[in-house]
Order: structure tokens, then sequence, then C-alpha cells
């Protein structure tokens, strides 16, 4: 990714291994803009990456895993009653059968601002439906609709332990972090588990300790987000048209085969590419993965199924957001086909991409 400023961005260590010692010779290529300048976005067009929503079985258990293992922000009392509730604008947004309900929380992410800007960090939105029929939802790795949420931790060793003593199931092959040293002066080590629900979660330190907004003393110092597709090129594609211009992105144009990240995703013997979008307004990297010579399963769940996950874009024109909508054919989630008015100043519409992983955005009035 030569040329792309990484400086207070959370990475991977997917991401360290092209970015600082590139396998792929061709990696760098950037997916072309759209031609069409009707949706090409304007200045500002796309404010920021807004949360990754998590369907959750026990809400409970999904605060105790974020806020008390791992460290992620609270909102709201730690102990305060949250009640299930049915909101018939919600509902309608994720076209959910009646006499469905729901209860939420949100989990705010240290270290996903730019600067400073308070308000503006990513968050986890978990939210357990009932009164609903949900299967669980708990894909390998490699297989095309999955993802998983990249956390950088302060302390990888302490946070292991915490999660250990509560017997987290661990991903990487061994049950013990990877480790690299991709450039002189910098170490990383880095371990997948899953959340509750079976949700994959990569955990990641570095040393020394990269730029971050994080405040002192928190454990998490960033994120980024993984989602694995059939093809990269169509994938980026959609949310190039979607997004605009302002969306950079990049991707290897040949694959690689990294013993250490086959180690840590526990894909043994499988082969890679990635791609990457750089969201306007965030330093969080949305990461997009592409496998062969490994055995792949899309999947292709519905939104309300325990694990699954979906992506916020927060955007200024929900307007122009439609039109892009129309003029690549898409279908919303919703019965109406429009945005769902959520308040009198918010409104939102939820869309599936190309491996059936649930992308939505979300237009606040002041």
């Amino acid at each position: 990714m030569s040329g792309i400023r990484r400086t207070a961005r959370s990475v991977s260590l997917i991401s360290l291994l092209f970015v600082v010692r590139p396998p792929s010779p061709g990696f760098g290529q950037a997916v072309q803009a759209p031609t069409s300048q009707k949706h090409a976005a304007t200045s500002g067009d796309d404010l920021h990456l807004g949360h990754l929503g998590l369907e959750v079985r026990d809400l409970e258990k999904t605060i105790h895993f974020y806020h008390d293992l791992l460290g992620t922000d609270l909102l709201g009392p730690r102990n305060q009653q949250r009640p299930f509730r049915a909101d018939i604008s919600l509902l309608k947004f994720v076209d959910a059968p009646a006499g469905a309900e729901f209860r939420d929380v949100i989990l705010s992410i240290q270290g996903t601002t730019t600067g400073n800007q308070r308000g503006t960090e990513m968050t986890v939105e978990a939210i357990e439906y009932r009164n609903v029929e949900r299967r669980v939802f708990s894909p390998r790795l490699q297989d095309p609709g999955a993802s998983h949420l990249g956390l950088t931790v302060r302390d990888l060793d302490s946070t292991l332990s915490r999660l250990r003593a509560e017997s987290v199931p661990i991903i990487t092959a061994g049950g013990q972090p990877v480790t690299i040293s991709p450039r002189p002066g910098l170490m990383i080590r880095a371990v997948f588990v899953r959340d509750p629900d079976g949700y994959p979660v990569e955990l990641l330190e570095q040393n020394p300790v990269q730029p971050t907004s994080a405040p002192a003393g928190s454990n998490i110092l960033g994120a980024h987000i993984a989602v694995v597709v059939h093809d990269i090129e169509t994938t980026l594609r959609f949310y190039r048209n979607l997004i605009g211009h302002e969306l950079k992105t990049q991707i290897a144009s040949t694959f690689s085969a990294d013993n250490l990240y086959n180690s840590l995703a526990n894909t043994p013997k499988a082969q890679f590419r990635l791609g990457a979008a750089f969201i306007p307004g965030s330093p969080v990297v949305l990461e997009f993965l592409q496998y062969r010579n490994v055995d792949r399963e899309p999947m292709r769940p519905r939104f309300q199924d325990i694990g699954v996950a979906h992506v916020l874009f927060m955007v200024k024109d929900m307007d122009t957001t439609m039109d892009r909508f129309r003029s690549a054919n898409l279908k919303t989630l919703s019965k109406t086909g429009q945005p769902v008015y959520l308040s009198p100043t918010v409104r939102a519409v939820l869309v599936t991409d190309p491996d059936g992983f649930p992308v939505e955005f979300m237009e606040r009035k002041e």
C-alpha cells in the first residue's frame, strides 16, 4: 500500500504483512472510481464509520465480554435495566415479523476517532431479539460473508489471560498468539478468539505502541473490520459505487500464502489476497479478504440470526445514497424499499453487499 498514509490508523496483522513487507508483486493496484459523475461523492459527503452491529443471544454476556473483559466503553451505567421493547420503526427497517421485540447496548471503541473528535468513535451496537426465529451464524474465517472485528490492545497477555480464565474459545492454531517483526523496531503479536455468540475477534498488540487517539490507560487503542468475500473487485466496486470517489481503496492483484497469518486464522495452506477501503473521516480500515486453495462455504444469514454482523456508514445526504441504490438496482431490507425514520431526525436504510454482508446507511439531521 505504498503511498497511503497509515499513521494513526489501526491496522491488522495481515495489513502489516502487506504494507511493511509486501509479499505480492501486484499489491498496490487501485480500484478505479465510478465513471458516472452523477453519483460521485462531494467533499464531506460521507461522515464516518458509525458502528459494527452484532446480533446477539444474551446482551448481558455480550456486555461482559466486550466491556468487562476487553475494556470497551459502555453507554449508560453498567448495571442499569435494559428491557425489551417493540419499536415499530426499527422493526420495519429490518422487516422483522409482528410481535418481535429487541433490546440493545452501545459499546464505544477507544482510538477510533480522527484526532480527539469525541462523539465520532466507532461503536459496537449489540442487539438481542426475542419473539422471532433466530439461527446461530458461526462461519469459518475463510467463508465468504464472514467478518471479524479487530481490536488493537495495549496488553495482549493480560487480556488473553482474562479470556482464558472464562474459557473463551481461541481460533488461532495452538491457542497462542502469533508473533512477527514486520520491520526493524516493530513487533506484532495477534490472536483470534470468539465472542459469546461465536463472532470472531482479532486481538492485536503492537510494540512499541503506535499513535492513537485512545485515552491514556485504555486497554483498547483502535479497531479495524474485515469481511471475507468471493471476489474483491466486485465487492470494492459495490462500495465505491455507493460511497463515491472519496472512498480510497487498494487491492492486491495476486494471491499469497503466509504461514503466520494462516496459523493466526487457522486456515492451513490457504492462499489469500487483501483489499482495503479507507473510510472518509475515520481511522478505521475496512478490509476485504479473498481466499483460494481452501474449502469455502458462502454464508447467507438473515439479519436477526445470532452472530450476524453489519457495518454502518453515516452519510450527510440520504437522497444521494438512494440514487446510488437505484442506479445499482439494489433492494433494501425494509418492506417499503425506502429509508425508515428511526426518529424525527434520523433515517436509515439497510442493504446487503455481493456476499450477503449487511451494510447500513444512516442520515442524522441536526
